[in-house]
């Protein structure tokens, strides 16, 4: 009883740590997809007259989730007393979105040092785009890759299948003889470790 509850336990820990996971990588994903257009709108902003903080509270107010939520807390922190600088940076040290570090460094730079804000904004949105159109084609080709891996960890198994079913003494061999029972417990672990290395190479490429 005690290892069923265990083993309930730790399903539950790991099904939530899973569930964890997806939901930060899709926030990473549509923050993404969000920022190169922000960081358009508040050059667009600052541009026409207004201030940094006017500008973030145009875009939080027109922004779609997970965006608005992350542009509010900004702007909320801006309004207790904090000044633009300390909530830009607070706002790159919690966020999931890989490309705030690089929009709060253009704010930042442009605030202290006096440049032109709205082209460092600018800036910022075409790096970001051309970030997203590489996730983009990168994505698609790790995709090819996925399909061909899947395919050879598959082959294995299916091709000793289908030895079986054409000749039941191959089966006999490898299940009730120890040659065969050794050849196949080291294939199916070779067969693993393949998808296990394959695996780690298209996360690799894919980060």
């Amino acid at each position: 009883m005690i290892v069923l509850v265990a083993g309930a336990v730790v399903a539950a820990l790991l099904a939530a740590r899973h569930h964890r996971r997806r939901r930060d990588r899709r926030a990473r994903e549509q923050l993404a997809v969000l920022l190169p257009q922000l960081a358009a709108d508040l050059a667009r902003s600052v541009r026409g007259g207004a201030t940094l903080p006017v500008a973030l509270d145009d875009a939080a107010r027109a922004a779609s989730e997970p965006l608005r939520g992350e542009l509010e807390a900004v702007v909320g922190s801006m309004q207790r007393g904090r000044t633009a600088d300390q909530a830009l940076r607070a706002w790159a040290d919690r966020s999931l979105g890989a490309g705030v570090a690089l929009l709060v460094r253009s704010c930042r730079f442009g605030t202290h040092h006096g440049g032109d804000l709205a082209a460092a904004l600018d800036g910022v949105a075409a790096t970001l785009l051309d970030e997203l159109e590489l996730a983009d084609e990168t994505r698609a080709l790790t995709a090819q890759a996925r399909g061909t891996a899947a395919v050879l960890v598959a082959l294995p198994p299916l091709g000793a299948a289908v030895f079986v079913l054409v000749d039941p003494r191959v089966g006999h061999t490898l299940l009730f003889t120890a040659g065969g029972t050794v050849c196949l417990c080291v294939g199916l672990a070779l067969d693993a470790a393949g998808a296990a290395v394959a695996r780690t190479m298209v996360r690799a490429a894919t980060r």
